[in-house]
């Protein structure tokens, strides 16, 4: 395979990856803001968070979401768009996803006994988080922004020969 037909297969891999995580973004986001189940799940999470005015919170945090992520979808403004959703998934990491990894490891046989967590292993349960894995391609987007599709590229085109 030629140098330049990969480079093309990577370009459009990098966009269905940006206009899915964009979708995933906007759909989320949506839902959380619109439909009764994910607004409950929502409004109780940022609660048990100990946020004031969790209503406000849920609302801006789901608004945010949903806001970045169609820009994102759209290729529009997107190295933005993703550092905003890198602080959404670094806010959610660090007030609550982190505390669900275990601090220590219980084997499936009791007789074995606890066992404390080790560095290593708290590492693999980290990078099982989705959050993290969101923040690296995010990070991915943010620097290489819109790559060969999107809104942007417009932009880019009008800003570089204004006369055409």
């Amino acid at each position: 395979m030629q140098k330049e037909n990969f480079n093309k297969i990577g370009d459009v891999f990098y966009v269905l990856c940006r206009i899915s995580i964009g979708l995933f973004f906007f759909v989320t986001g949506f839902n959380k803001l619109f439909h009764p189940v994910f607004q409950g799940y929502m409004l109780k999470t940022i609660t048990s968070l100990g946020f004031s005015n969790p209503q406000l919170m849920a609302n801006f945090v789901a608004s945010n979401e949903m806001f970045w992520g169609l820009l994102l979808l759209l290729g529009l403004l997107t190295r933005l768009s993703s550092f905003a959703l890198i602080i959404v998934m670094l806010v959610a990491l660090f007030t609550k996803d982190i505390h669900s990894i275990p601090t220590e490891l219980i084997p499936i046989d009791p007789k074995v006994g606890n066992r404390p967590m080790d560095n290593f292993t708290w590492l693999s349960y980290f990078f099982y988080l989705p959050q993290v894995l969101y923040i690296m391609i995010l990070g991915l987007f943010s620097l290489y922004g819109y790559k060969a599709f999107g809104i942007d590229r417009f932009i880019k085109k009008k800003k570089a020969d204004p006369y055409t």
